[in-house]
């Protein structure tokens, strides 16, 4: 008889053809979900951390472009509208518009940006995170205590500040003396 015919008889000939084990599969299963449950929430972490940066990076140029509307001007501005002439600031929806005090959602509908005064020659901006309800896929209420990026900018000297953190009233740690 033809050694390549014969039937297979030994166990460890058997084994090679089976696949593997059932404690491999649960030992890789373990390995692989606990990994996951390291890795998961870092990567969703910088994912956040970019898009905070993102609006950090779109509020951080609203002062350089409001100084150099009224340097172009000579007056305040009070609409987005009066802004986009120097330098867009985008929404989802195209350029800004509408009243300055208005807020405006921008890009991506992650951040509601806000801007008040000039009071005491000071424009304070705050940009929120916005919470949708996804069952309405209305934007919900929270509480005040929610990580919140604000900028102050001071018309009179030029002086500005930017912070970022837990609290939307930052105002006092704000510095545009």
């Amino acid at each position: 008889m033809n050694q390549s015919t014969t039937p297979l008889t030994n166990k460890t000939q058997i084994r090679k053809m089976s696949g593997f084990s059932l404690t491999e599969v649960l030992t890789v299963t373990a390995i692989t979900g606990i990994l996951s449950s390291i890795a998961i929430p870092q990567y969703f972490d910088q994912i956040q951390q970019s898009n905070n940066k993102k609006v950090q990076s779109i509020v951080s140029t609203i002062p350089t472009t409001i100084g150099a509307y009224i340097d172009a001007t000579g007056e305040l501005p009070t609409k987005w509208d009066e802004l986009s002439s120097i330098a867009a600031v985008m929404t989802n929806d195209g350029p800004a518009t509408g009243e300055l005090t208005s807020p405006i959602i921008l890009p991506n509908g992650n951040f509601e940006l806000s801007v008040a005064g000039p009071t005491e020659s000071i424009y304070t901006l705050t940009a929120t995170p916005r919470v949708i309800n996804n069952e309405t896929g209305e934007p919900e209420e929270t509480d005040e205590d929610r990580f919140a990026i604000q900028s102050c900018f001071n018309v009179s000297n030029g002086a500005s500040d930017l912070k970022s953190g837990i609290g939307i009233e930052n105002e006092d740690v704000l510095n545009c003396g």
